[in-house]
C-alpha cells in the first residue's frame, strides 16, 4: 500500500526501545488510547511501547517473538512512502527518502499500489 503524510507529526520518543527476537521484556501497561499497545522496559532501562505482536505474553517478564524498533518518525506532510505494517491505529512507513519507523495511521492517506499493466487486479 502507498501513503501520503496529511498531517505533521513530531516523534515524541527520541531514544525508542528496541529488541532482537528472543530478548527478555518486561510488560508494564496497556495503552488505553490504543489498545494492543503495551508500555514495556528492556534490561537496558530503555522503555517504550511495543505492540502485544511482538510478544509472547501481555503482562510482567515475558519474551519477544520477533525484532522490534519503536522508532517515530517526524514528518512535516507531504511526505510520501510504503506501508511496511498496519498494527492497530499505527503504521510503520518506509518513506521515499528511505526513513522508516512508525506514524499514527490517522495522518496517512493510503492508497493501492496502483497495478503496473493497467489491467485491474
Amino acid at each position: 500500500m502507498l501513503i501520503e503524510v496529511i498531517k505533521a507529526y513530531t516523534s515524541c520518543y527520541p531514544d525508542p526501545i528496541g529488541f532482537d527476537a528472543g530478548a527478555s521484556v518486561n510488560v508494564e501497561r496497556e495503552d488505553s488510547e490504543y489498545p494492543g499497545w503495551f508500555w514495556c522496559r528492556v534490561p537496558s532501562g530503555k522503555e517504550g511501547w511495543v505492540h502485544r505482536s511482538f510478544l509472547a505474553g501481555s503482562a510482567g517478564p515475558t519474551i519477544s517473538v520477533e525484532a522490534y524498533s519503536a522508532r517515530e518518525l517526524t514528518v512535516t506532510g507531504g511526505e510520501r512512502g510504503v506501508v511496511v505494517r498496519s498494527l492497530d491505529g499505527w503504521m510503520s512507513v518506509r518513506l521515499d527518502s528511505g526513513e522508516e519507523g512508525w506514524l499514527p495511521a490517522s495522518h496517512l492517506h493510503t492508497t493501492s499500489v496502483p497495478n503496473i499493466s493497467g489491467e485491474n487486479a
